[in-house]
């Protein structure tokens, strides 16, 4: 049987086009690559690869130009492999990516396609009335099962700065008896969470049928069930969708209301049809039926011609509606759009700032959103703690550790065990391939979004880890590069050996060079990329927020003398090869992970590697671990006795834990 891969870029409307396009080319013979081994030699085994595309800001286009040396083995390796790329396609775009692609279509003409479409068969005429499987339904964040249903496509709207109507054209509305017969299947197969869609959910109309009838017809579906709705515009949220949302206790209360400007004339250049007074006006009106609404929203930051005044008034109104979430975005031209045509005057570094003050606020607005942090050296039993302090304070644990994210890699990493967790939720452990490469940036996003959930499940957040920069993203709002990757210049840095690159780190960037793995050519090459393209070293791109301490953190140390940690680190070790440690990291390459990504994984990974390899024997490997182990848990606390003055509260015991943590919470 043919098989197929898909890969989404963008938002809840490309995943769930994804699952129509999942159900459609299974419809034609082909059977999904297994999700677990994502290796070029398994995906090369694939006859059709579907990347599902995003315009909406140049960081996603730049993630599929990204893609051109991944195709380009993947065509080495499967010459008959056929490579589509479909969803929101700009054309300015389109004649570049059909240099990449075998294939480039809209999302609606996908279905026509003849590399994997028989002729004979009929085309699909809309395609949004295939029902998927919904093959994975669960959502991470409540745990329910979820389904994202889209209601329209498309947008009227024509904001000056958005390329969806370019790309998904006009809006067409979804009949609305479609809508509710696939809603009524999900229900009795025990989905309890109905996710409506549509670039502009509250202007859908079918017929007669407006958003507000929609809904009501929604609710009076028998079962236990909750609606949620994205996105939905400040100009055409009406009275009467502000009474049925008020009246069913189905429908969520957390209102998503783009606001994007807090300045009026900035909003008019936008094209977004409201002013300033009007939004704030309508989130009183919500308010007023709603007490218990909670609001989040979309905001763009240095827009063409916004003026410091202009952005201060954005500031007075996120202050004055106190939003439960933003997404703050940094304004990047998109080709078609009418704002093309203004003079982006605004520079990448004041864009910067300018999302740093309205993300500060952001994290700093809501005082009683506490969170302890339990961090010190490698060994000396921060996961144990962390355990003992959520089940007394009533928390869930977040890992800040930047190997156990990946799957496979227990052992070796010393990967807290179910048992060891008795029955206490942890996150951001396991989420990784450990054949992909992952970010600070992303660990930030998806953390964030976890802390938030357990900050609204009333529970107290505990992040536990021993990866400094983690910690400080996560809790200290330090902005992450978001450097675009310059494949020219990583081929050129590649054939240089680690020692040249560490010499060339050290003379652009010393500070960075004293904290990093000098093994890992990787992390070098990434360090690099980012001086040469920032113009500035990494620590002084981050200057004004390092170290800035967040008054609603509580940070307790685990109090370590070298001599106690060398113990402590070569009984652990002994165990750890005792328990099959070896053997787990051999089992890693023979399921694809290189030697090189293995020993870019450092310490145990990168010695018990060169050992299988035949470069070190046991007792040297065991020997060089010890050494390594004990620098590493060095490098660890030169890190944290970066903080400032007496923030962090190094502990002994647990009751000193205890005692300072009621004190923390109680203030």
């Amino acid at each position: 049987m043919k098989k197929y891969f898909i890969q989404i870029f963008g938002c809840q409307m490309n995943i769930s086009d994804s699952e129509r396009i999942a159900l459609f080319l299974e419809q034609q013979g082909y059977e999904p690559i297994k999700k677990t081994d994502l290796s070029a030699e398994t995906l090369a085994k694939a006859d059709l690869i579907v990347t599902v595309a995003c315009s909406v800001r140049q960081s996603a286009i730049d993630r599929i130009f990204g893609m051109q040396p991944k195709i380009h083995k993947l065509k080495i390796l499967n010459p008959k492999l056929k490579i589509v790329l479909t969803g929101c396609i700009l054309k300015s775009d389109k004649l570049k990516f059909e240099k990449i692609f075998d294939e480039v279509s809209t999302i609606q003409n996908f279905f026509r396609s003849t590399l994997f479409h028989d002729r004979k068969k009929k085309y699909i005429k809309n395609y949004l009335e295939l029902q998927p499987k919904y093959s994975d339904p669960a959502n991470k964040e409540t745990n329910k099962k979820s389904a994202l249903i889209p209601i329209m496509t498309g947008c009227n709207n024509f904001c000056t700065y958005c390329a969806v109507p370019h790309t998904r054209g006009r809006e067409i509305s979804r009949p609305a008896k479609n809508i509710i017969r696939e809603i009524k299947s999900l229900i009795e197969k025990g989905y309890k969470e109905i996710v409506l869609l549509g670039q502009n959910v509250n202007s859908y109309k079918s017929k007669s049928i407006t958003f507000p009838i929609l809904l009501k017809m929604i609710i009076d579906i028998p079962g236990n069930f909750t609606i949620k709705f994205l996105t939905s515009h400040p100009k055409d949220f009406s009275n009467k969708l502000i009474d049925v949302i008020a009246k069913s206790p189905k429908i969520s209360k957390e209102i998503h209301l783009p606001v994007q400007s807090g300045d009026n004339e900035i909003l008019r250049k936008m094209n977004r049809n409201y002013t300033r007074e009007h939004y704030l006006k309508l989130i009183n009106k919500i308010k007023a039926k709603i007490p218990e609404a909670k609001f989040t929203t979309d905001i763009i930051v240095g827009f063409p011609g916004e003026t410091k005044k202009q952005f201060e008034n954005t500031i007075k109104l996120f202050k004055k509606v106190n939003f439960n979430l933003a997404y703050i975005n940094k304004y990047s031209t998109r080709p078609g759009t009418v704002a093309a045509k203004f003079k982006d005057n605004i520079s990448w570094n004041e864009k910067v700032r300018r999302w740093n003050v309205l993300n500060k606020i952001a994290n700093t607005s809501k005082t009683k959103n506490k969170i302890i942090v339990i961090l010190g050296p490698t060994a000396s039993g921060k996961s144990d703690l962390a355990v003992k302090i959520a089940q007394k304070f009533n928390g869930e644990i977040i890992s800040a550790d930047s190997r156990q994210v990946y799957k496979g890699m227990d052992i070796g990493t010393g990967k807290i065990t179910q048992k060891e967790m008795q029955n206490t939720p942890h996150y951001m452990i396991d989420i990784v391939n450990p054949k992909k490469q992952f970010s600070v940036g992303e660990y930030k996003r998806k953390a964030e979004k976890i802390i938030q959930q357990i900050i609204k499940n009333k529970k107290t957040p505990i992040i536990c880890g021993g990866t400094g920069f983690y910690i400080q993203a996560l809790t200290n709002n330090i902005p992450i590069p978001k450097v675009k990757p310059d494949w020219k210049l990583r081929n050129k840095l590649e054939k240089k050996t680690n020692k040249e690159l560490f010499i060339q780190l050290k003379k652009l960037d010393p500070e960075r060079a004293k904290n990093i793995d000098a093994k890992n050519k990787r992390r070098l090459i990434r360090a690099i990329e980012i001086v040469l393209k920032t113009g500035k070293p990494v620590p002084n791109y981050f200057a004004q927020n390092r170290f800035a301490l967040n008054k609603n953190v509580l940070y307790l140390g685990i109090k370590k003398s070298i001599p106690e940690l060398k113990k402590l680190i070569y009984k652990r070790l002994i165990k750890r090869i005792n328990i099959g440690m070896i053997e787990e990291i051999k089992k890693l390459h023979n399921q694809g992970v290189s030697w090189k990504r293995l020993d870019d994984f450092g310490l145990e990974y990168r010695y018990v590697a060169r050992y299988l390899q035949e470069i070190l024997t046991k007792e040297q490997m065991i020997e060089q671990l010890k050494r390594q182990i004990i620098n590493f848990a060095k490098r660890q606390m030169t890190w944290f006795n970066k903080y400032p003055g007496n923030k962090i509260h190094w502990i002994n015991t647990l009751a000193e834990a205890n005692k300072l943590i009621k004190q923390f919470l109680n203030n």
